[in-house]
Order: C-alpha cells, then sequence, then structure tokens
C-alpha cells in the first residue's frame, strides 16, 4: 500500500516554467500510471504570481495554510537569476523563509530545481549542507553563501531531506530518480517512457553528457546520423547505412563527422553505448550480459573492452561501487 505523500510546488515570483512544468509533469504521470495518490498543490507566498516568461498563475495556496510530514515533498523551481541577485525576491523570501526552515527541521524533503537551491541557500537552509545549481549560479553560492558545500558536475545531489538539481531539465532526472527511490525503478522508467524522456541520467552524472556534448555544431546531417546511433543504441550500422541517413557518401561522412564533432563516427558509438551502459548498471534486476545484450554487442567481453578505455575500471567494480554510495 501507497504512502499518501503531498508533493508541494512552491512558486515565487519570476519562476522558470521549464523548472516547474517538467518535474510537475514527472509527479503527475507518476500519479496516474502507478495510482500512487500523490496530492501536488501548487502554493506562493503571493496568491497570484508572473513567472519569468510571462504566464500568470492564480488562486495559489498560502503556505501557511500547508501542513507537511516526513513523508511529503516540497519542490522550489528555479527563478531568475538576475532578478535574484537585484534583491527583487527578497521580501517574498523573507515573508516564507521561517515556514521553509520549519518544513527542513521537521525532515520534510526539500527539493530544488536550477536556480531555486539560491532560496534555499539565502534562507540558511542549506548551511553545512552539500547542493548543486545550475552553473551560472556556482560561483555567486561560493562567494556569497560560504557555508553550504556546493558541488561542481553534478546533475541532482541528495544530503539527507535535502535534494538540489542542476540546470532546468535536470530536475525531471531528479524527480524520476526520486521516484525510484520511493517506489523503485520499474515505475520511473514507465513514467520516463510515457514522457519520452530518452535517458534518465543518474546523481553521479557530470552536465555535461555524450547526449549533448558533441551536438553543439550546426550540421544538420551529422545530427541526423547522431540521433540514429543515439536512438538504436542496441543497433551495429555499418559506416555505409549511416551515410545514407545522412545521404552522403561515407567517405564524406567520415570526414564531416570528425570536423564538425572532433570525434570519430565509432568513438561516438561508442561512448553512446558506454554510457547507456552505465544507466542501465543502476538496474539491479540486469546482468551484465543483458546489459551488453541492450547495448548491441555478443557479449560482455565486447563491452569490457570499450568501458574500460572510457571508465578505467570494470563494470562490476562501478556496480559495487555506485550501491555503496
Amino acid at each position: 500500500m501507497n504512502i499518501p505523500r503531498k508533493v508541494v510546488f512552491l512558486i515565487f515570483s519570476k519562476t522558470h516554467l521549464l523548472d516547474l512544468a517538467g518535474p510537475a509533469q514527472v509527479f503527475y504521470e507518476a500519479n496516474n500510471i502507478g495510482g500512487l495518490g500523490l496530492e501536488i498543490i501548487f502554493a506562493s507566498p503571493n496568491p497570484e504570481s508572473v513567472s519569468e516568461q510571462g504566464l500568470s498563475f492564480a488562486k495559489l495556496n498560502s503556505p501557511e495554510n500547508i501542513t507537511l510530514t516526513s513523508c511529503d515533498f516540497l519542490v522550489i523551481p528555479g527563478i531568475d537569476f538576475a532578478s535574484f541577485k537585484k534583491g527583487e525576491l527578497q521580501e517574498e523570501i523573507h515573508r516564507v523563509g521561517n515556514w521553509l526552515r520549519k518544513q527542513s527541521s521537521g525532515k520534510v524533503h526539500l527539493a530544488s530545481i536550477c536556480s531555486g537551491t539560491l532560496i534555499l541557500a539565502e534562507t540558511r537552509i542549506l548551511n553545512g549542507f552539500s547542493c548543486t545549481s545550475h552553473w551560472k549560479c556556482i560561483d555567486y553560492i561560493k562567494k556569497q553563501y560560504p557555508k553550504v558545500n556546493i558541488l561542481t558536475d553534478r546533475l541532482f545531489v541528495k544530503d539527507r531531506n535535502i535534494y538540489t538539481s542542476a540546470g532546468m531539465t535536470s530536475g525531471m532526472d531528479m524527480s524520476l530518480a526520486i521516484l525510484e527511490e520511493l517506489y523503485g525503478p520499474i515505475l520511473s522508467s514507465k513514467v520516463a517512457r510515457e514522457m519520452v524522456i530518452f535517458m534518465r541520467r543518474d546523481k553521479a552524472s557530470k552536465q555535461e553528457s555524450v547526449y549533448l556534448d558533441y551536438q553543439t555544431h550546426f550540421n544538420p546531417a551529422i545530427h541526423q546520423v547522431q540521433n540514429y546511433i543515439i536512438s538504436h543504441p542496441e543497433e551495429n550500422p555499418t559506416l555505409d547505412e549511416l551515410a545514407k541517413v545522412a545521404n552522403m557518401s561515407a567517405r564524406n561522412l567520415t570526414r564531416m563527422f570528425k570536423e564538425v564533432t572532433g570525434h570519430t563516427v565509432i568513438e561516438f558509438k561508442q561512448d553512446v553505448k558506454a554510457e547507456l551502459a552505465r544507466t542501465l548498471l543502476n538496474n539491479p534486476d540486469y546482468t551484465l550480459e543483458t546489459i551488453a545484450s541492450k547495448c548491441g554487442y555478443e557479449n560482455v567481453r565486447q563491452l569490457q573492452r570499450v568501458w574500460n578505455q572510457k571508465y578505467g575500471k570494470s563494470m562490476s567494480a562501478w556496480r559495487k561501487q555506485d550501491m555503496l554510495a
């Protein structure tokens, strides 16, 4: 039987829509798919609020009227960084500061997305805690809040009852991880599939990803090839087959791919498979043979060879280390 839980989204002025909508959709889908009985609540220091993108919210609940327990989650979406630095949110933050600290001391689970970390830092809730935030906020937090242990190159961090995430879309990764922690990997994977989230990244993942790192160019043909490789990690297309995807010769694809990405086609294919394997290792039900098959390898030895080149330790050792973390 699922424990009744509240998931409260605390909306401040200048909230970023994606920071709010992405995680809210994750919990909404989980509720529908898993029949969890989650009560999703939207609250704010003001009965009405306007997002950074100009969308207005009305009939928002007052935080003081909401009672939370250690089973519940309080989620703070990110806000406009420039407005925060100008002090435009200080009055709102001050108004709910005592209430936020009360929730934290009561062991309510707090979760911030992106620049939402700034609000937890400003209310001193993060003093003595490890956390992360959007990369633009990292140096500011280091200087302004020296008692906060801000970590770089992390998608999300959990320290006791507080979760913090990095850039905007990482709020969905964090929310999926929370679902897995509470309800297991099957539900979180079903939600990811429903939302067409290609890959759930774990908390130790860097903010950079193979799915993003080599796609900062503007060549549409190479994008098509990369997207094909990412979408079919279980396959092993030949260079000629990939050339047809790009509608060019194999020779031209080889030259252009290296020119715009800095990597060969083979290197990119191997990186995609290795990162997929790293994610699949999070599922304790998958054997190494199963993972190798899902990555398009005939046996574990082939995958291990690629894995060792990239990560420098065996998959078994990696999995054991992750379980102990």
